[in-house]
């Protein structure tokens, strides 16, 4: 049976949030525009060169917004299948426990993404500090379900837990049944195989010599040996298809029930379900189960160059400092538009691969505003 024709047990529906999804793809289309109008007015190969790296950096917030926007996670018979736009993972299920982790409030345990800075992830992820795992996470949900893969352990973050949780018994529950099937086939030993009883069958006539021409009786004979070998050949091919038709059968019922079972699974009632209890780092660093006040303050602090580089612009107009030669008012404006949205998205960025960094990238934004700033109005 091919994977194509593998029927899912479940879809699971992730929680989503329409507003974190699209942060980051339209801070970069922003940034993008941004580029590309700098381009359009500072003119010149530096401006097309900032007119192409401003289209670029569209396309891939576009790119971005329908990869996130495109995920969908099924439940197979002992496999997690992950999908989205350009990518098709499999992850096989192996025994182990399922275990709910909470991401907020009293004991959270902290969660690093290596993508997604805005309160989702999906990819590789650290969880406390030392464990790799494997996150498919579209909104920011309190608590993520564990689930034990060969590939290491996948954090999903469902809209229902008890829709997942009740497939992945499902999917259990059916690899259990194919298991017994396989085991009850090859416990059956081959000298219990009914068999027709040998019949007596008159010794082969001698091969004929080369060159001499066969009698009618050994002519008969040849064929009746003949025939009985192709009679055999073809009982045993019969007999082995048998065997995998029904084996066959056997795995597709199983199928059947298990998806019936998932289908007819009761919907999961609200209730507040007590939460794991784990001891918090001793370090806090930014991450996404960071609380909310601290997560506003990151971003406004990553809008800093941003605004400061569009009141410096505006200032500048309003006080005449922007007539300058051609040459002069092209770098002035080069040098605001890097400072103002490619810092941002630098800031950003830096917040979510590198939080340490983050303090650096503003500063050096802020200092090379402050040069601009001096040499416009000297």
């Amino acid at each position: 049976m091919s994977d194509e024709t593998v029927a899912a047990i479940a879809h699971i529906p992730l929680a989503r949030s329409a507003r974190r999804m699209l942060a980051a793809p339209a801070v970069l289309l922003l940034a993008g525009v941004l580029a590309a109008i700098g381009g359009w007015l500072l003119g010149g190969l530096a401006g097309i060169g900032l007119m192409v790296a401003g289209g670029v950096i569209g396309l891939l917030a576009v790119n971005l917004s329908l990869i996130v926007f495109s995920v969908r996670l099924d439940v197979e018979v002992s496999t997690l299948r992950l999908r989205r736009l350009g990518s098709d993972q499999r992850f096989n299920l192996v025994r182990g426990p399922v275990t709910r982790v909470a991401l907020r409030g009293e004991g959270a345990a902290r969660l690093r993404p290596r993508f997604g800075a805005l309160g989702w992830g999906l990819g590789p992820a650290r969880l406390r500090g030392d464990e790799r795992i494997q996150l498919v996470r579209l909104a920011p949900t309190d608590t993520v379900i564990l689930v034990p893969t060969d590939a290491g352990r996948v954090a999903i973050a469902a809209a229902s837990e008890q829709h997942l949780i009740a497939a992945l018994g499902a999917a259990a529950r059916v690899q259990q049944r194919l298991d017994q099937v396989a085991a009850r086939a090859r416990s059956v030993p081959l000298d219990r195989v009914v068999q027709e009883p040998p019949r007596a069958v008159p010794p082969p006539p001698p091969e004929p010599e080369a060159g001499r021409v066969l009698t009618g009786i050994e002519r008969v004979r040849l064929e009746e040996r003949l025939a009985a070998e192709r009679a055999a050949a073809l009982s045993a091919a019969e007999g082995e298809r048998r065997r995998a038709a029904e084996e066959a059968a056997a795995a597709a019922q199983a199928t059947r029930e298990a998806a019936a079972m998932a289908a007819a699974a009761p919907a999961p009632r609200e209730r507040r379900i007590p939460r794991i209890a784990v001891p918090r780092p001793r370090v806090p660093l930014p991450s996404v189960g960071a609380p909310r006040r601290q997560v506003v303050i990151e971003y406004l602090l990553a809008a800093v160059p941003l605004a400061a580089a569009t009141a410096l612009w505006a200032a500048a107009t309003l006080a005449g400092r922007l007539d300058l030669p051609e040459s002069s008012a092209r770098l002035a404006a080069l040098s605001l538009a890097l400072i103002g949205p490619a810092a941002a998205v630098a800031a950003l960025v830096a917040r979510a691969w590198f939080p340490r960094l983050m303090g650096l990238v503003l500063v050096t934004a802020l200092c090379a505003l402050l040069l601009t700033g001096r040499a416009l109005f000297a």
